[in-house]
């Protein structure tokens, strides 16, 4: 039943094993379409998952995946902080394969929906690391990819290293256990200068657990 679907689900991904916590979440789609859970942890598995694989096409089928259960949280629960953070997130994967005024109009949604996370739940630490890499990714923008978010904006968005930093260090308050939020603020810290405090997070790193898959990756970068 979907009760036991669910904690099978939770125990797949708590032992990291997410292929098979992905396909137990849409089992649970199969028998109640509009959960709640299984729609949010089924559109973040298939952007997670994705991201990892090497294969253009099948990236873009699980990035395809991921928008579709998040449309569809978004559209049942507006109001979720969990439905509007995997919307930012699965528009995020779709930005990284899509390009020209497709990806820039991604960009502005990806803003919305991280932003909707921090005002609907503001103890929610992704929220806030989404927001600091959107702010570090729009800082880092190329002469022409800055010029055509500035035409699509009218204006070019408030957007600094400054921002992203405040924003990660926020994500760190709320959960100092998020192994990725140590690696994104070094370099944020390094694009500020600020090589000592850079390096201090980085050796803080090195000694905190694995919580999930990517967190090997994350050491090893």
């Amino acid at each position: 039943d979907v009760q036991h679907l669910l904690s099978e689900a939770r125990k797949a991904e708590a032992a990291l094993q997410e292929e098979e916590a992905f396909q137990r979440y849409r089992q649970v789609l199969q028998l109640e379409p509009a959960n709640l859970a299984a729609l949010c942890k089924s559109s973040e598995l298939a952007s997670k998952l994705g991201h990892r694989l090497k294969n253009q096409e099948e990236q873009l089928n699980r990035y395809e995946l991921a928008m579709q259960y998040a449309k569809k949280a978004i559209q049942l629960y507006p109001n979720s902080a969990d439905a509007n953070f995997v919307m930012s997130v699965a528009l995020g994967r779709m930005a990284l394969v899509r390009s020209g005024g497709e990806m820039i109009g991604m960009v502005k949604e990806i803003k919305k929906y991280a932003e909707n996370v921090v005002r609907l739940n503001p103890a929610d630490f992704r929220g806030y690391h989404v927001l600091g890499k959107w702010n570090y990714e729009i800082s880092g923008l190329g002469a022409f990819k800055r010029t055509a978010v500035r035409i699509l904006y009218g204006a070019f968005p408030e957007a600094s290293f400054q921002l992203a930093a405040r924003n990660y260090e926020t994500s760190m308050k709320l959960n100092p256990q998020f192994n990725l939020n140590y690696l994104e603020l070094a370099k944020v810290y390094l694009k500020l200068d600020q090589q000592e405090r850079a390096v201090k997070l980085l050796e803080t790193l090195r000694h905190l657990p694995y919580k999930v898959s990517d967190d090997a990756r994350v050491r090893a970068e």
